[in-house]
């Protein structure tokens, strides 16, 4: 059986995450004007690439025939990738993808000391998420000293270590010469994979959502709004009845839009089914002008039997990072205080209403997030005018 996973590379703003993507993948997700302009991701970027598993030796390619022994391989695995952007004010963004991931890859340059404030907490991310699949990709290592790459690995080693992270895996890599990009690939194909949960009723985070029309498409030829993300449970099929949460606001409330899955495509091609661990494409029945802009980024899309909570206030546990609370924040988190709440795929401005022990309720200000109870909260707060990841907590009303 084929198995599915998506990817999260993470990583210090110009580490080399884009470069690496390209290097396993052949792909650029550097795909909007201005991050082309700039060179830099600022959105969330897709890449995917295929693995086949040699039936002689089984080791692990890209290729079809074996690229250590040259027998015949059969395909083993899909593999989704989504590229983070690095920098310290689009924090934000990676975690709405890291909601979406398996595991991971950690970039990390052998030019600079480890660990960047932004490897951190990435790190801390992907902690707080959950995710235990990881694998660190050093880069750079053509532009420094072997002495000095020694030294970087160590510094890796010793990072990994204090994070908790006692065994993972270290691949320095020459991303533009294809140098350890196979070893990486080992890495990733040891990634182990969930149980199964189609069987329940399906949760699909929405990153992205557009409108896949060209001007001046004739009417009769005009297709559906476009929501692009993942399941983070369950199954979809084509021909589906969903539900996008929290939809359109109407007047002084919010209401879900009920559609229709018209047709499904991965970056591997068309699909009838989809289930986790894959980055799809949904053409629904929506008017495309509910989905322009991203209009509908960070919605959830459910069936008519899961529906998620949608109120105006969140309760949850709050575990802080006691690191960044103790050096960065001087203090705990305060009635009154405006944070910004991450929640599955979606984000919003909350101001906190109370504070009781570990527990703490928040006020949505403008908007709405739809969550299940016993979903995770990812709590940033301000600092020196840039939100700053600073802790969890699981939601509990």
């Amino acid at each position: 059986m084929v198995e599915n996973i998506i990817i999260d590379v993470v990583g210090s703003f110009a580490d080399g995450k884009t470069t690496l993507v390209r290097a396993l993948t052949n792909e650029s997700t550097l795909r909007h004007s201005e991050e082309k302009k700039r060179g830099i991701t600022i959105r969330l970027g897709y890449a995917h690439f295929v693995l086949y598993k040699c039936k002689k030796c089984g080791y692990l390619s890209r290729k079809q025939q074996c690229e250590t022994c040259g027998s015949a391989s059969e395909l083993f695995r899909k593999v989704s990738i989504i590229d983070s952007p690095g920098h310290k004010t689009l924090m934000t963004i990676m975690l709405s993808g890291a909601a979406l991931v398996s595991g991971a890859i950690l970039v990390i340059a052998a030019n600079q000391k480890c660990p960047q404030p932004q490897t951190e907490e990435h790190l801390n991310a992907l902690r707080i998420i959950g995710i235990k699949n990881l694998v660190v990709a050093q880069t750079k290592v053509d532009i420094v000293s072997p002495q000095r790459a020694k030294e970087n690995y160590q510094e890796i080693k010793k990072f990994l270590s204090d994070s908790g992270f006692d065994n993972v895996p270290i691949i320095p890599v020459f991303s533009t010469a294809n140098v350890n990009i196979v070893e990486l690939i080992q890495e990733i194909g040891k990634f182990p994979l969930e149980n199964s949960v189609a069987k329940k009723a399906p949760v699909m985070l929405a990153v992205r959502s557009f409108d896949a029309n060209r001007p001046g498409t004739a009417i009769k030829e005009l297709v559906g709004g476009i929501l692009g993300g993942a399941l983070k449970e369950g199954e979809l099929s084509s021909g589906d009845e969903i539900e996008i949460y929290p939809g359109i606001q109407v007047k002084n409330g919010w209401q879900p839009l009920k559609s229709k899955v018209i047709d499904m495509h991965s970056e591997f091609g068309k699909e009838s089914k989809v289930s986790k661990g894959l980055t799809v494409g949904l053409q629904t029945a929506l008017d495309p002008a509910l989905t322009r802009r991203d209009n509908l980024a960070g919605s959830l899309i459910v069936s008519v039997k899961n529906r998620p909570q949608l109120k105006p206030r969140i309760s949850f546990e709050y575990s802080p990072l006691e690191k960044q609370e103790k050096n960065l924040f001087k203090r705990s988190i305060q009635k009154n205080e405006v944070v910004l709440l991450n929640i599955l795929a979606g984000k919003a401005l909350a101001t906190v209403t109370a504070v009781s022990g570990n527990k703490v309720v928040a006020a949505l200000s403008n908007s709405v997030l739809p969550y299940y109870v016993g979903d995770n909260a990812i709590i940033s707060r301000k600092l020196d005018n840039v939100w700053t990841l600073a802790g969890s907590g699981k939601i509990y009303d």
